[in-house]
């Protein structure tokens, strides 16, 4: 959990007889992230690709996802196994409703098409609906009209060939056609909207009619076509979106092959797979092609992929990591420690239980709609995009979820603070209305300078830890030295604080003085003297921890200012109440909406910034492995459980 899964290299090398059962195998385990094979093994082998076998699926993967966009959707009851790429082949020759389908889809296109055009030429005729006459007198073989709405600009154009006449918001303009040349271009600097009116015969009236009757007609027929649709949907959907998940993972094993080294009777594949899955793995390839296999691991110098392993309820936090960076194989994956300090951090800078109680109930409401979208939303669609633009539905679900422990801490930290939207709801513990933060301001900055030193200190450990691990000895002597250095900075800074002697005579000033000798020896000894440059960066990132309490204070104090004001309207007129109201109201949502962002922005980068830098190496590469995620079809192993 502390770290990522290690990982191994292996190559696997079999007859092309039980190639096919062999990556059957892999997928199917989805273990296995499969790679390019070495260079020095091409020379042996000769790339070898079915390229036939290749289009055959890709083609009819493109068929079926046609008939999946087709149509209606149906619920699956259940899920198949195909025994084979042969047994695959067969249930899609019992499908032959290609052609069917192009038909009905051609006529709904086409259906569809005249509903929008005679909608369009409604709205165009209800605007000169008030005309009683002939519109074939407005385009013809000698003049042509159109509909441009009003505005200035519009108000200034005439000419000798034009007519205009005012309609509602529009101006019905004619002209002859031979000036067409000449009328175009005027029209190109108008901001207006522009109707082409189109050649009819008869009144608008009458148009408008016989518009809405072939639009009744249309909407018959496409609900004739729509009731052939479900039928067949009926019949054939479920079996459809089966093979179509079927031929998904064909497809991926047949794109495997152009990573494969073959000769004419042997083959061989490589990737990357978990050390703790590879016995199994083995085991499993042995038993299905009678032994015909040998699967080795290989000694290389590449870089692994990262697999993180963490438990299911902290996989949440891997969103954070994942977002900065992913760690390498052999480091402290940081998703545990992410886990319990973000919270806490975010609870404490909320630090106030009605705020933490809205943050609660709104990331419980964001999961439950992400779990269970409505048919109709009352939530603005812009609104919707814009945050979907932001951040997909998988990462918003994480950050509701990650969410919640920190909101539950603030909700314990604001009833020990007493805080409750800014208003204190029961006896104060100590002096009357002063919010507790402000009364007890410099304690907490020196708690939070101390949770800055331990932080600081805790991520230097780590970072021993990590470099003793990869054997960087000299690293690990150095970032001792860093502590050292760190920790006589804040002993000799409290002393100044508090009006201790500085005098070597005193004890704790003389130890801050050997530890900061020592220190600064270790450093130049192993990371040179242009590394003193980052003792500043040092003090500053200890002192940065003091912005928990900055962000505490802020949200207190605005809040405090916020709801002084609404008090102060009470006893004065009606409508001096209405606007405490609606300051009250409009404050607190502003505040409320700082207490999100600000505590969750300064959280993670106290964490990224003042704490990862100090062992996080990062700019891992994730693991992918060779797998589909399927919902309606059975894996091999699936069926003897």
């Amino acid at each position: 959990m502390l770290r990522p899964e290690k990982m191994v290299k292996i190559r696997v090398v079999g007859t092309l007889e039980k190639k096919d059962v062999i990556i059957d195998d892999l997928h199917d385990l989805g273990v296995m992230q499969i790679e390019n094979v070495d260079p020095s093994v091409i020379k042996i082998f000769d790339r070898q690709v079915n390229e036939e076998d290749y289009k055959t699926i890709s083609d009819y993967l493109a068929e079926f996802r046609g008939y999946i966009s087709i149509l209606p959707k149906k619920p699956i009851k259940n899920k198949v196994y195909f025994n084979s790429y042969n047994d695959l082949i067969s249930e899609i020759s019992k499908i032959n409703i290609k052609d069917e389908l192009n038909d009905l889809k051609s006529k709904e296109d086409a259906y569809l098409g005249d509903i929008r055009e005679n909608e369009n030429f409604i709205r165009i005729f209800t605007i000169i609906k008030d005309f009683n006459i002939d519109v074939s007198a407005l385009n013809n073989s000698y003049v042509e009209s159109f509909l441009i709405e009003v505005n200035d600009k519009i108000e200034k154009l005439s000419a000798d060939y034009m007519n205009k006449i005012r309609t509602g918001n529009y101006y019905l303009v004619t002209i002859n056609r031979k000036y067409e040349d000449k009328f175009l271009p005027s029209l190109s600097g108008l901001s207006s909207q522009i109707l082409h009116i189109p050649e009819f015969n008869g009144t608008p009236s009458k148009i408008i009619n016989d518009c809405n009757k072939k639009i009744e007609e249309d909407r018959k027929n496409l609900e004739i076509i729509s009731n052939e649709l479900n039928k067949i949907s009926d019949t054939y959907y479920e079996k459809i979106v089966q093979i179509e998940e079927q031929l998904e993972v064909e497809y991926k094993e047949a794109e495997i092959s152009g990573q494969i080294a073959a000769t004419g009777n042997v083959f061989a594949l490589e990737g990357w797979i978990a050390q703790k899955d590879f016995d199994k793995t083995m085991d499993i390839i042995e038993k299905d092609t009678d032994n015909q296999v040998i699967i080795q691991k290989i000694k290389t110098k590449e870089d692994p992929p990262t697999q993180l392993s963490n438990p299911k309820h902290l996989k949440i936090f891997e969103f954070f990591i994942r977002f900065y960076s992913l760690p390498k194989e052999y480091e402290i994956d940081p998703t545990l420690i992410f886990a319990i300090i973000f919270p806490i951090f975010f609870g404490v800078m909320v630090g106030d239980a009605g705020y933490g109680l809205v943050i609660l109930l709104f990331s419980l409401f964001i999961i439950h709609r992400l779990n269970h979208p409505p048919a109709v939303s009352h939530i603005p669609k812009k609104l919707t995009n814009f945050v979907f633009m932001i951040m997909g539905k998988n990462a918003l679900m994480n950050l509701a979820k990650a969410l919640i422990p920190g909101s539950i801490i603030a909700i314990a930290v604001g009833l020990y603070f007493n805080a409750f939207f800014g208003f204190t709801i029961y006896p104060p513990f100590h002096v009357a209305q002063r919010p507790i933060p402000v009364i007890y301001i410099g304690k907490l900055l020196l708690i939070s300078g101390y949770i800055g030193l331990g932080l600081v200190t805790f991520g230097f450990i780590l970072g021993i830890i990590n470099n003793i691990y990869i054997n960087h000895k000299k690293e690990s002597v150095a970032k001792f030295g860093w502590i050292l250095l760190a920790w006589a900075l804040a002993i000799l800074g409290l002393n100044l604080i508090h009006r201790v002697s500085l005098s070597p005579t005193n004890f704790s000033s003389l130890l801050g003085y050997i530890m900061f000798a020592v220190g600064f020896v270790l450093i130049i000894a192993f990371e040179g003297t242009q590394s003193l440059m980052e003792i500043p960066s040092i003090i500053s990132h200890i002192l940065s921890y003091t912005r928990i309490v900055g962000i505490l204070l802020a949200s207190v104090v605005l809040a405090l200012v916020i709801n002084t004001v609404f008090v102060s309207t009470l006893s004065g007129p009606i409508y001096f109440v209405v606007l405490g109201l609606i300051i009250l109201i409009f404050g607190q949502l502003f505040n409320l909406i700082i207490a999100v962002f600000e505590p969750g922005i300064q959280g993670a980068r106290l964490l990224y910034v003042e704490f990862f830098s100090k062992f996080y190496f990062g700019n891992g590469r994730q693991f992918h492995p060779f797998k589909t995620d399927r919902k309606y079809t059975l894996r091999k192993f699936d069926r003897t459980k």
